[in-house]
């Protein structure tokens, strides 16, 4: 689940600024900066945006595309606010934020089922089963994100209520992965990308698959 949000005050400029490379065509114009964020750095489902600049799909169009990668969704949102991006990639439940009037639009999203994340737990640990979950801690990226929501709606579905399974806010990914192999954590929620790696790195296993459930 992707959404795509931009500052409220971006969208006039860009609106116009559209229109006008139209009107000009393949007419030689300096390049534009567009500052975009994202709400993790290194998430598979963000990956389009890395191809665009490598390949220069961007400049070809007269864009100049600044990357940022941000330790979560509520870190993206603060970006956002302070004006220090143009455009932000996170989650769907990112949108929490424009309804609670954080100056930004929603102007896109990507929603079905999350089959792009799983929640990964220690690879020889005790943890063998969903049901066994309960009081455990798991970490997330931070609070209001997707990640914070699926780990509180897996302990709903288990009838334990939202706050069943214990939630730890790291951050990045690096952070969470830290503290799993400190053993300061029982699992983490990971991109799949990432969760199939670390499996066979012998770091951890994939316990849930978001999409399933």
């Amino acid at each position: 689940m992707v959404c795509v949000c931009l500052p409220a005050r971006r969208i006039v400029g860009l609106v116009l600024g559209a229109a006008l490379v139209l009107a000009l065509g393949h007419a030689a114009l300096a390049q534009d900066k567009l500052r975009v964020g994202k709400s993790q750095a290194d998430a598979f489902s963000f990956v389009p945006l890395d191809i665009g600049i490598e390949q220069g799909f961007y400049k070809k169009r007269g864009l100049e595309v600044e990357e940022s990668g941000f330790a979560g969704d509520a870190k993206l949102q603060q970006a956002i606010a302070a004006d220090a991006v143009d455009v932000g990639i996170g989650s769907g439940p990112a949108l929490a934020f424009v309804a609670k009037g954080n100056p930004e639009k929603g102007i896109a999203a990507m929603a079905n089922q999350p089959l792009l994340l799983a929640l990964s737990v220690q690879q020889d640990g005790p943890i063998k089963t969903v049901a066994e979950l309960k009081g455990k801690t798991i970490s997330v990226s931070t609070a209001g994100s997707l990640t914070e929501w699926l780990v509180r709606e897996t302990s709903r579905q288990q009838g334990w209520g939202p706050d069943g399974i214990k939630i730890a806010y790291l951050g990045s990914n690096s952070s969470q992965i830290a503290a799993m192999r400190s053993r300061n954590v029982d699992g983490f929620v990971a991109d799949m990308a990432l969760a199939y790696k670390l499996e066979d790195e012998n770091v951890s296993r994939i316990l849930v698959r978001f999409g399933n459930i």
